[in-house]
This record gives C-alpha cells, structure tokens and sequence, in this order.
C-alpha cells in the first residue's frame, strides 16, 4: 500500500502538470546575490518544549511531544554541524542523511537517557521521499555511551511523513534504500531505477530542455519551460546531494522539507549564466502537494551539487490546485523543494 501510494502521488504529478502549464504564472524575480533572499531568515538554535504540541525544527524534523506529567522539558536543534555524527558507525542498509535532529529529554531539570512512557509520549517525523523507503534511526548522547552507534527505530509512514518514537536522549536522522520506479521524462522513454541499497550518491535522474515544454524530473518535480528567444537551455535533475539541502538554514515551526528538491540551471549560448530575465523566457516549477497540509515551493542559491551555500531557504509564491503545487523560478541557478505547514 506505502508503494501503491508514493507512485500515486508521481501519476498526479505527471498526469495533471499540463493543465498547469495553460497558466500564466508571475515572475519570480531575485534579488542580487550578495543579498539575502526575501523572507528568508535563520532557524533558531535550540527549541526549548516545556508544552504539549508539534514543533517543526528548522525544516529537517518535527518532534510531537505530549506531556502526561509536570516537570518535563525537550531541547529540539539541528544537528549542524553533522561533525560528530558523521563518524558514528552506521552498519545497515541504505544511506544515512545528515543533518539530523538533536533532540534531549529532561525531567525535573535533568537531563536523561530515556523518557518514561508513563510521563508522556513523544515522535519525531522527516518528510518521506517518492523514491526511496526510509527507516529513521538515532544514536543516544555521548554523555549516555562511549561507542555509539547507529540503532533503527520502528518507522512508519503518514500522511506523507515518516515517524518513529524518540522516548531517547540523541540525534535522529533517516536513512533510504531507493526504490524501483518506471517513470517518462519530457519526450523521452521511459527510465526505470533499479533498488540500489548502499551507495553513498544514488545517481539522479535529469534532463537537457533545448525546447519550450513540459518535462517530469526523476518523478520528483516537473518543470514547465517557454523561451522567448534563442540559444536557452535549462539543465534539471534530482539534486545529487541533498546533504547540503538538510544543513542550509530554514526557520523554526515554519514547516518541513521535503527532499530531495529539484536542481535548475540555465545555459545561454552553452555558458552557464548567473542571471535569465523576464524578457527571455517563462519558467515554473511543480511538486506533488504535501497531503494535509499547506504547501509552499522554497529555494536557495546553489551553483553546483557540492560546494558550501551561502544562501538560506526562502519561499516562493505557491499555487496549489489539484494536488499539484506550482511556483514560478527565480532568475537565478537554485535548488527547489516543496515544504508542508
């Protein structure tokens, strides 16, 4: 049924994505690159839970913490830098994405290993991916061992997250195995991706665009193109490392992304160019709608899949309409993502 329902949401991207290409969506113009963009700003450094409710920490996670008793605190962070995560042995399955989320139980003051379920319940959720099965796992705090490792938690899949409880004083992250898949790219055949468990960069699926079109990527995204004049093309895939997606800033209880995003850069005359302009052409970009819940497309700054960002995540003006949400690009090479509140 979990797969039945991830290659649903890739039919009702691809399927109603040219009735959205009839619009005529605005212009999504972008400041100059030394500047921040608008609305954007950073997380904060810690959440400190004291009451019940759902806290969304910095985009990468959301923790459900359900208080039964008095005297029950959590401290909610990104795990940024990942530094000390990266070398805790992982020795399952799949690839572990990092940045995680930090998250420690305190009762009375004092910070402890494991909550009692007797005195709450708590979960932590990342945003599920249509291409891979994850399973989240964590590690506790070094204070509590002195050699951890990664350990799997039971991990099930809602409403277009996937959760598991978090009763341990740690780090959370999850970890993919990728899936078979059958998808169409924009006049081409048809691809088909093997279940590959292990590799540390899962090859991506993109696509050249020469011509004005509609064109589904990786059955993640799809990008709507019409040039006004000669000699653009656009090159989009799945972003290849989505590690960087997960450490670039983006604020608190503002929603959850959800990776990977879509990667856009434009060529004039075969020269990747920092800037495209209104007069040149129209672009959109689509995502499936984020179930039951409020979606908006965010993007930031990258010219390339590996260097350091210095932008943050920022929102774009979002349309959404029959499960499909659709904004228009920024004038700028940038990796895109949709977030669910």
């Amino acid at each position: 049924m979990k797969t039945y329902m991830k290659y649903l949401l890739v039919f009702v991207l691809v399927g109603t994505i040219v009735g959205v290409a009839r619009s005529d969506p605005a212009w999504a113009g972008a400041p100059p690159r030394s500047s921040q963009p608008a609305g954007a700003y950073l997380p904060n450094s810690e959440i400190i839970i004291t009451e019940t409710g759902e806290y969304t920490v910095g985009g990468l996670c959301t923790l459900e913490a359900i208080y039964k008793q008095q005297g029950l605190m959590d401290k909610a962070a990104v795990d940024v830098p990942a530094e000390i995560s990266e070398q805790v042995p992982f020795a399952y399955e799949g690839d572990l994405y990092l940045a995680g989320c930090h998250i420690r139980h305190y009762k009375q003051e004092q910070l402890i290993r494991e909550a009692n379920t007797s005195d709450g319940s708590w979960e932590v959720c990342f945003g599920d991916r249509p291409d891979e099965e994850l399973t989240i796992y964590y590690y506790p705090d070094e204070i509590f061992t002195d050699e951890p490792v990664w350990q799997p938690l039971p991990t099930v899949e809602q409403d277009g997250f996937v959760c598991a409880p978090a009763v341990y004083s740690g780090v959370y992250a999850p970890a993919g195995i990728l899936l078979r898949q059958t998808e169409t790219g924009g006049g081409g055949a048809a691809q088909v991706i093997e279940n590959r468990a292990g590799t540390v960069q899962p090859p991506s699926s993109s696509n050249t665009i020469t011509r004005s079109g509609t064109y589904a990527i990786g059955g993640v995204c799809s990008i709507i193109v019409e040039y006004f004049v000669d000699g653009l093309t656009n090159v989009v895939h799945v972003e290849e490392n989505i590690e960087i997606s997960y450490n670039v800033p983006f604020p608190d209880n503002e929603g959850l992304i959800y990776l990977p995003g879509c990667h856009v850069f434009h060529y004039r005359t075969g020269e990747l160019v920092e800037e495209v302009t209104q007069r040149e052409g129209k672009w959109m970009i689509c995502f499936a709608a984020v179930p039951n819940r409020e979606t908006t497309i965010f993007f930031y700054y990258a010219d390339d899949d590996f260097s350091p960002v210095d932008s943050v995540w920022a929102p774009l003006e979002t349309t959404v309409k029959n499960g499909l949400a659709c904004a228009p690009l920024t004038n700028f090479t940038a990796v895109y993502a949709p977030v669910g509140k």
